[in-house]
């Protein structure tokens, strides 16, 4: 009880710690805690509600910032004062200084600018530039902002101004496109009623956005490291509850006598249980209490780690204490009423609870399943996982027990320590089921958890290899490509992929317009024909990119699709394409679907051409590269010997993902740490499960006459036997749950591993254990042997 508290305590304030930490994040994503989304200004009755909590406000828009006889299109952001509410918005004095958070947002009559846009006008702080009807000051040089969700292949150079002067610039007016948001920073006890009160006078354009509900927390690594954190409770619970079946079933049968006894002279059913689980539940108050209590220690030292703060994990300390209470109750008291129902005489001829085992079994797998879905909050997600490993780890022995009853006949020209360690096993169902269950639940439940978290760490790190790109140029021309690879090669820079870029439109599917010959249009589909689309050339596969069906363009006129734009646009291969550009109208035959990594680090499109293909159309070059923080004052050269050039800062991008990952792989560490220690306790529950009747068949031994070499022979074949059969079972789980736990996590079957190997420790573990005890001698006699 004692280290199914701490397990089961750590491991909730785990899970609310990373959800905590990584709603923070998510709030400073999307600026505030609630964002009302709309299409215009908020009305007069929510102003009044929003009045009541700190907020502030964004307008953004896209413009034309003009200096002279030079036009620029601008992604436009007016804001309040106040903002940020969350996170820091970095500037610089000037386009290559060193970065600080503003304290405040620009002042009415200043515009801060990003640095693509200050080389593109070719300006610098201190000039001036107009919007609108306006000429303002250019004041900072944007280098990150907090909520930039639009991410770092914007093509629009942003501007910031104060939302004071857009009345006065006059660049919105009736029938203007933008998007206002109120950003919210309420506490959590607030959301709910605040979100209850403003649901009601919602317009049509309008939604509210929570840390909670958004499409951020469904992307990548965060997605990912929910989950699983949900998949580790669930974990710890089958873990902690395989332990205290065992152990009360092990308890139970030492009452056996003491109920018979109190039967025999008249107590009540009520005196009994009284006696016995009243008892026992004032006996295991304390190490679970003590358990529970250690576990918060041990949250507030994961709080700090993760930098959540430091707060009192109360929820994860009741959730903690309540947990193995109801697990101990839920396994204790049907054995226990089972016993009040038979005779004194059976209980004690019947010791070893030979029969009526089918009640508490029952319980022992319904049991974790409504606490599994109470403490992680949904099974939604999990319940394909959790079905198979209980119904495997249950299902199984039951299937294999007429192999076992069928070689317990054909052993007997085996040796006698391999037939006493085998019929021990073979000839008491009830109690090697059970321990055999319990046993496979603990070392496939470890095996799919380690290599789960394995792979995690492995694909997070891969996200951002050392020295990942941290800067992106767009609008290269074809006459810079050799003078570029000389600036890179003389500071040193590996130099990435180039890859041709070219704005068209998909118009023509099969000969017929896309639109008539298009019948499902979702979301993704819808914004592929409604804009001008990338498109590129390439004679490999990228790194970023899986190809899933079909092969790779090779020769001129072919492509490869991105899949879900083509499930999308219900493309499938062979399909002819057609795409107007700026020049003439040009066609390709689809060969192959690709899987697309989005949130990889690298240049991605929707389609990818053979070489050859576009060589008849106006492109421009993108591609990234790593320079050190030491030489980044080496940019104002480059930025001067191609003013045209768009040069794209993502170092603040990559700054806040490595924290991610770095605080995703420490909660992941903790998490196997945690799964190690639940499965060494039901070990433990075993070891300690079989001792008694261990030492009773070693004492029948010792009296016929059996040596200590015989007994621990005989002690240490039983285990191997038994810990080898959980081994085997826990690998066809394991085997079995590659293909859903794969889906749920990495969109993907689990490979075969090498954790699978895991499993086979415990054979070796209890074997070793068992050969090392001495074996017990019977009470009350001392035997010599001639």
């Amino acid at each position: 009880m004692l280290v199914a508290a701490l397990a089961m305590t750590t491991m909730l304030s785990l899970r609310d710690t990373v959800n905590d930490r990584f709603s923070q994040r998510t709030a400073v994503a999307l600026g505030g805690d609630l964002v009302l989304e709309g299409t215009r200004f908020p009305e007069p009755a929510q102003r009044e509600l929003l009045d009541t909590v700190r907020h502030a406000e964004t307008v953004n828009f896209a413009s034309v910032l003009i200096q002279d006889d030079q036009f620029l299109l601008a992604s436009v952001r007016a804001v309040t004062h106040n903002y940020p509410l969350y996170g820091e918005l970095l500037i610089s004095d000037d386009r290559f200084s060193s970065p600080y958070a503003a304290q405040h947002a620009p002042a009415t009559g200043h515009i801060w600018l990003a640095g693509q846009a200050l080389d593109r006008l070719g300006l610098s702080v201190g000039d001036s530039v107009t919007l609108g009807n306006l000429s303002l000051n250019i004041e900072r040089v944007i280098v990150q902002e907090p909520d930039q969700q639009s991410g770092f292949y914007s093509m629009n150079p942003r501007a910031l101004i104060a939302i004071d002067d857009l009345e006065a610039s006059g660049v919105l007016g009736p029938g203007s496109r933008y998007k206002h948001h109120v950003l919210i920073a309420a506490p959590a006890a607030e959301h709910e009623s605040l979100t209850e009160r403003l649901e009601p006078t919602l317009r049509v354009d309008q939604e509210i956005e929570t840390a909670r509900n958004t499409e951020l927390r469904q992307r990548g690594p965060i997605r990912q490291m929910f989950l699983w954190s949900q998949l580790a409770v669930m974990l710890v619970i089958l873990l902690c509850a395989a332990a205290i079946y065992l152990t009360a079933s092990h308890r139970a049968r030492q009452q056996q006598t003491l109920c018979a006894v109190m039967k025999t002279a008249g107590a009540t059913q009520r005196q009994i249980a009284s006696r016995l689980l009243g008892a026992d539940a004032l006996a295991l108050c304390l190490p679970a209490l003590a358990g529970a209590l250690l576990a918060t220690g041990i949250g507030l030292w994961i709080s700090q780690t993760l930098e959540a703060g430091s707060h009192l994990p109360a929820g994860a300390l009741v959730q903690g204490l309540i947990g193995p209470a109801v697990l101990w109750l839920g396994f204790a008291a049907p054995t226990l009423w089972q016993q009040l129902q038979r005779s004194p005489l059976s209980l004690l001829r019947d010791e070893a609870g030979s029969t009526g085992q089918a009640l508490p079994l029952i319980i022992a797998v319904l049991a974790p399943l409504p606490l599994a879905a109470l403490l992680t909050g949904s099974l939604a997600s999990l319940w394909p996982l959790l079905l198979v490993t209980l119904v495997a780890a249950i299902g199984l022995p039951l299937l294999l027990w007429p192999l076992i009853s069928g070689l317990d006949r054909v052993i007997s020209k085996a040796p006698l320590a391999a037939r006493l360690a085998f019929r021990r096993l073979s000839r008491r169902k009830t109690t090697t089921l059970p321990l055999l269950a319990a046993l496979i639940i603990s070392l496939s439940v470890l095996s799919m958890s380690l290599q789960t978290g394995n792979q995690l760490l492995g694909q997070w790190r891969a996200t951002l290899p050392e020295q990942a790109p941290n800067y992106f140029v767009i609008n290269l021309f074809d006459n810079d490509i050799d003078g570029f690879k000389g600036w890179l090669a003389q500071h040193e820079s590996a130099e990435q992929p180039l890859y041709p870029v070219v704005r068209a439109r998909l118009t023509g599917l099969n000969g017929e317009p896309v639109r008539e010959a298009v019948t499902k249009e979702q979301d993704r589909g819808t914004r592929a024909l409604n804009r001008d689309l990338s498109l590129t050339e390439s004679d490999s596969l990228p790194d970023s990119n899986t190809l899933l069906e079909g092969r790779f363009a090779r020769h001129a006129g072919e492509v490869t699709v991105e899949s879900k734009l083509a499930e999308s646009l219900g493309l499938k291969v062979g399909d002819a394409l057609t795409f107007t550009g700026a020049a003439a109208p040009f066609d390709a035959t689809i060969t192959g679907f690709r899987e697309v990594d989005w949130e990889s680090f690298a240049p991605n499109f929707y389609f990818i051409f053979a070489p050859g293909t576009l060589e008849a159309q106006s492109r421009t070059w993108i591609t990234s590269f790593y320079l050190p923080e030491s030489e980044a004052g080496a940019l104002a050269e480059l930025v001067s010997r191609y003013p045209q050039i768009s040069l794209l800062d993502v170092n603040a991008i990559l700054t806040t993902l490595q924290e991610i990952i770095r605080q995703a792989s420490t909660a992941a560490f903790l998490v196997g740490v945690l799964l190690m220690i639940a499965a060494l306790l039901v070990l433990l529950a075993a070891l300690l499960s079989s001792a008694a009747q261990i030492g009773k068949d070693n004492q029948l031994l010792i009296i016929l006459g059996a040596g200590h070499n015989l007994l621990r022979r005989t002690t240490a074949l039983q285990a191997l036997y038994l810990g080898g059969g959980a081994a085997l079972l826990a690998n066809l789980i394991h085997l079995a749950a590659l293909w859903p736990l794969g889906q749920r996590l990495f969109d993907g079957a689990l490979p075969l591993s090498p954790w699978m190997l895991i499993p086979w420790l415990a054979p070796a573990i209890l074997a070793t254990l068992a050969w090392r005890l001495p074996p017990l001698k019977p009470a009350g006699h001392q035997v010599t042997r001639q």
